[in-house]
């Protein structure tokens, strides 16, 4: 299902049917052999979406509670990271080979190869049934939306988590540009991403309005998560995962990822300039009318059926009345014609 929350519902039942759908997904996801680089990206993918409706409903748990919440779902995500990240190596390997001003093809081939070393070496270490054993420890992260942790989860709660977390994303976008530094794009890159996925989740509050800002903040991940790839590039490189290249190819590497940086945070400042515009509060009660709203609209049903004219009744069917009514209708046609054109003749004293 969508991962949305239903209007006209509990809050508290909406929050853990999503976290056990996406809890489901991950399991799911990892349980597949065919292709592992999809499958940790599906994992992944629904643990961000855990850790974002979290956030959402921080000020419900408690701050202790959802600490050691937010914790132990990271470390599950960590797990999977170094997988991730030499998978995306490859990929952003190409973008920089094929990009203006791009990485020399030799250079290129020769970086995929330590990547393909690094790789092999990552698959070799990987405990046998670890994914399993992945599988199993998201299983026992249902109990982090149990019902009696969520059980006066209300609307309230869910405006202040989102005010808390939209705000933190104006922080650190700030803080971004200000420090210049890969960890501080990092953290704005996680906050932007925990803001969209808020969006998604109280989209049907007016979906035209809220899903403009999901794609907008969807959008800005996206050009942050590419920044970041280069930075792990960049880090990968100048390693031990890089400690058989050449100098020259790393400071080839090196100037191609930081004129790509350049170029993603000129674009991504503009996106961050008009999604971030709100104050935090000013945005909270706007979502929040919107929702309020929307719950009111969702109440409201059709006009009674008395109250719709009905349809004329069908005409009583005679031997022959189709002919006679045919017959009728000409007549009667032919009358208002005649009538029409006595009224548009011209009087006999006027000029033709």
């Amino acid at each position: 299902m969508a991962y949305r929350l239903k209007l006209k519902t509990t809050l508290a039942l909406e929050v853990r049917r999503i976290a056990l759908e996406q809890i489901e997904i991950a399991r799911a996801a990892l349980a597949r052999s065919n292709d592992r680089a999809a499958a940790v990206h599906d994992a992944r993918r629904s643990l961000k979406r855990l850790r974002a409706m979290l956030r959402l409903v921080r000020p419900a748990l408690g701050e202790t509670w959802f600490k050691q919440s937010n914790r132990q779902l990271a470390s599950l995500g960590q797990r999977l990271s170094l997988s991730r990240d030499l998978d995306v190596m490859v990929v952003t390997l190409s973008k920089l080979e094929n990009g203006a001003g791009g990485l020399p093809k030799p250079v290129a081939d020769r970086l995929r190869g330590a990547v393909a070393r690094s790789r092999s070496k990552a698959d070799g270490a990987a405990t046998p049934g670890s994914d399993r054993g992945l599988g199993r420890a998201l299983q026992r992260a249902q109990t982090l939306f149990a019902g009696e942790r969520l059980r006066g989860l209300a609307l309230g709660h869910v405006a202040a988590g989102l005010e808390q977390s939209y705000r933190k994303a104006r922080r650190t976008f700030r803080a971004a540009y200000e420090a210049g530094s890969d960890e501080a794009f990092h953290s704005w890159r996680k906050a932007t991403q925990a803001h969209w996925r808020h969006m998604q989740l109280l989209g049907r509050g007016w979906p035209e309005s809220i899903g403009a800002r999901a794609a907008e903040a969807k959008e800005l991940s996206r050009l942050l998560g590419e920044d970041h790839d280069l930075s792990v590039l960049i880090s990968f490189a100048q390693g031990s995962g890089g400690s058989g290249l050449a100098r020259a190819d790393r400071d080839a590497l090196t100037s191609a990822c930081l004129q790509g940086q350049r170029q993603i945070r000129a674009v991504a400042r503009l996106h961050g300039e008009r999604l971030f515009a709100d104050r935090p509060s000013h945005l909270t009660k706007r979502i929040l009318r919107y929702w309020k709203a929307a719950e009111q609209l969702s109440t409201l049903v059709p006009p009674p059926d008395g109250d719709a004219q009905s349809p004329p009744p069908p005409a009583a069917r005679t031997p022959g009345g189709g002919r006679v009514a045919r017959v009728s209708a000409r007549a009667a046609a032919g009358k208002r014609a005649a009538r029409r054109r006595s009224r548009q003749a011209p009087a006999a004293d006027e000029t033709p």
